[in-house]
C-alpha cells in the first residue's frame, strides 16, 4: 500500500517498483481455496483522513471497494458476546486484493523480483536482486516490513528505528463450516474481535462480505499465541485453531489451510514516526504501516507523504 500510494503521486517515468510477490497489495491478500477465495490478510479497513477517503471513493466507484456492515461480537472472559458499533468499514470487492489491483492500474511493477541489498555508490544507490542483477537510483524508498528493511539497509544507520519499531506475527487459518457464529446469548454475528481471548484476535465470516457466497470462516490468532507457535507446521496450526473454534462456539468446522504472517502488525500501534516516514540517509527513505499505526490507511498515507519528499 505504501509503495502504491507513493507511485501514484510520482511521475510514471521517474520510478521503478520492485515487488517480490506475483501481485501488488501485500497483506491485502486473498487466496483461492477449493474453487472459492478468502481474505487471509487484512479483513477490512477504515477511513479517517480525507486524502485516503478520496482514493477509497474512486475505488468504490470502480467497484473495487464495498462497505461492510457485519454484526459484531467480542470476547469477554473468553465468552463471545454481542458488540455492535457505528464504525464504517470497507472491504475489497470481490476480495481484499482488489484494492491493490485498483491502485496499481496505471503503475508499472517489476514483480517476482526481490532486492536483497542496497548500498550507496557515490551519489547513487545500487540495488541488487537475488539473481545478482544490479539497478541504480538517485533516490530509494523502502516499504518492506521493518525486519526485512533492516536486512536491506544493514549498511546504514537504522538502529534508532529498529529498536523503537517492531512487528508481531499472526497465524491465519481458514475453515469451512455451514454453521452460523452465535454469541453466548444465541445472537448471530458475522465477525468477532479477540477481546480477552487467549487464542483469537479476529474472526470473520466470508459470506457476510458483499458479493461473497461461501462457507469459509477466517480465524486470525493473537500475536501472543502466534509467537508461541511461530514455527509449527501449518497443518498443526489449522487443526488447533479449528478445534478452538469448535470448542468456543459449539460448531463443526473443517480446517482448510493456515498462513503465517511473520510481520503482521506493529507491536505498539501508538508508536508512530512523524508523517509515518523516516529519512535514513540523503535520498533514502523508509515508509510503511509500522511507522504509521499499522492500519491500511496508515500505510497509504505513509507512502503518500514519502512521495512528497521524493519529488
Amino acid at each position: 500500500m505504501a509503495g502504491l500510494a507513493a507511485a501514484r503521486k510520482l511521475p510514471p517515468s521517474s520510478y521503478q517498483i520492485f515487488e517480490k510477490s506475483r501481485g501488488p497489495g501485500g497483506r491485502l491478500a486473498s487466496k483461492r481455496i477449493e474453487q472459492k477465495r478468502a481474505d487471509i490478510g487484512a479483513q477490512f479497513f477504515t477511513v479517517r483522513d480525507p486524502r485516503f477517503q478520496a482514493v477509497v471513493e474512486l475505488a468504490h466507484s470502480a467497484g473495487a471497494v464495498q462497505s461492510w456492515e457485519p454484526r459484531l461480537g467480542t470476547f469477554r472472559s473468553s465468552i463471545p458476546v454481542d458488540s455492535p458499533d457505528t464504525q464504517q468499514r470497507y472491504v475489497g470487492a470481490p476480495y481484499m486484493n482488489a484494492l491493490g489491483r485498483f491502485l496499481s492500474q496505471s503503475i508499472t511493477i517489476k514483480s517476482e523480483t526481490r532486492i536483497v541489498t542496497i548500498r550507496r555508490n557515490g551519489s547513487y544507490f545500487v540495488l541488487t536482486t537475488t539473481t545478482g542483477t544490479e539497478y541504480s537510483a538517485e533516490q530509494v524508498l523502502v516499504t518492506t516490513p521493518i525486519d526485512q528493511m533492516a536486512d536491506l539497509l544493514d549498511r546504514f544507520e537504522i538502529a534508532p528505528i529498529v529498536t523503537q519499531f517492531t512487528m508481531e506475527p499472526t497465524w491465519t487459518t481458514v475453515v469451512s463450516s455451514e454453521y452460523q457464529l452465535m454469541t453466548s446469548r444465541q445472537e448471530p454475528i458475522d465477525a468477532c474481535f479477540g477481546g480477552d481471548h487467549d487464542v483469537f484476535d479476529f474472526i470473520s465470516v466470508e459470506r457476510s462480505k458483499p458479493g461473497r457466497d461461501s462457507d469459509l470462516i477466517v480465524v486470525q490468532a493473537s500475536p501472543e499465541w502466534s509467537k508461541a507457535h511461530l514455527e509449527r507446521n501449518p497443518n498443526w496450526i489449522a487443526q488447533k485453531l479449528a478445534t478452538e473454534l469448535t470448542n468456543t462456539f459449539g460448531i463443526q468446522v473443517r480446517p482448510v489451510l493456515s498462513h503465517r504472517w511473520r510481520y503482521a502488525r506493529p507491536t505498539d500501534p501508538k508508536m508512530t514516526a512523524q508523517k509515518g516516514i523516516y529519512q535514513v540517509d540523503a535520498g533514502l527513505w523508509i515508509a510503511g504501516d509500522y511507522l504509521a499505526g499499522g492500519r491500511v490507511e496508515g500505510a497509504y498515507l505513509s507512502g503518500f507523504e514519502a512521495a512528497e519528499r521524493l519529488t
